[in-house]
C-alpha cells in the first residue's frame, strides 16, 4: 500500500498552491517570487503551465490518506531526450517532517517510473533543513553554489546533486542489506533466548 500518491496538478489545486507560495517558510526556503506578484498573475502563470508548458515544466499534486493534498512537486529544465530534469517540491506546513519525506520520495519515484527520467537534479538552499538535517544535506551535495538565490532579503547558498538510476539502485540495495542484517541479529537473539 502506498502512503503518498502523485497526480497531475489541476486548476482546482491553484488556490492551495497560492497559499503555499505565500507561506513564509516556503518563501525563505525555496523562492519568494510570489512576494511581489499579484494573485491574478500567479494564477495566469500556473494556467499557462497547465495549458502550454507541459514539454518544459510540469506540476504534480502530492496526496496522502483520503486524497488529502500534502504539497506539490514540479519538474523544470526538462531534457526529454537525455531523460533528465530538475525536481522541486513544496510540502504544506502540516505535512512537513516525516510525512513530507514520504511525499518527496513519491515525487522522485513518479518522475522515474512514469516519466522515464534517468537523472534527477536536486537543489536545496543550504539553510533549509525542513526535510533533512544540515549534515545530510552537506553529505548529499555535489556542488555548493554561494549566493545562488536571494530570498526574503538574504543571499542564500544552494546545494546541488544528481540522483541517477545507479544511485537509486545502490541506495535500495544498501537499505535492503541493512534490513537483512537487522533481521538476522533479531533472529540470532531470539534463538539465543529460546
Amino acid at each position: 500500500m502506498t502512503f503518498v500518491t502523485v497526480r497531475h496538478f489541476t486548476e482546482d489545486d491553484i488556490p492551495l498552491r497560492l497559499q503555499l507560495l505565500r507561506e513564509s517558510q516556503f518563501q525563505a526556503n525555496l523562492s519568494d517570487f510570489a512576494v511581489q506578484a499579484a494573485d491574478a498573475d500567479l494564477v495566469a502563470d500556473v494556467r499557462r503551465t497547465i495549458a502550454e508548458r507541459q514539454a518544459e515544466r510540469r506540476i504534480f499534486t502530492l496526496c496522502g490518506a483520503g486524497g488529502a493534498v500534502m504539497g506539490f512537486a514540479w519538474i523544470t529544465s526538462v531534457d526529454w531526450r537525455n531523460q533528465c530534469c530538475e525536481l522541486s517540491f513544496g510540502v504544506l506546513p502540516r505535512f512537513r517532517g516525516g510525512p513530507g519525506a514520504f511525499a518527496v520520495q513519491a515525487a522522485h519515484d513518479h518522475v522515474r517510473s512514469e516519466l522515464n527520467m534517468r537523472v534527477v537534479v536536486n537543489q536545496v538552499l543550504e539553510h533549509n533543513t525542513m526535510l533533512q538535517s544540515a549534515a545530510a544535506l552537506a553529505s548529499s551535495r555535489q556542488v555548493r553554489c554561494a549566493y545562488d538565490s536571494y530570498t526574503v532579503g538574504r543571499w542564500r547558498s544552494a546545494c546541488y546533486w544528481t540522483l541517477t538510476d545507479e544511485d537509486v539502485s545502490a541506495d535500495r540495495a544498501e537499505r535492503l542489506a541493512r534490513r537483512r542484517e537487522v533481521a538476522e541479529r533479531i533472529r540470532a537473539r531470539k534463538g539465543e533466548s529460546g
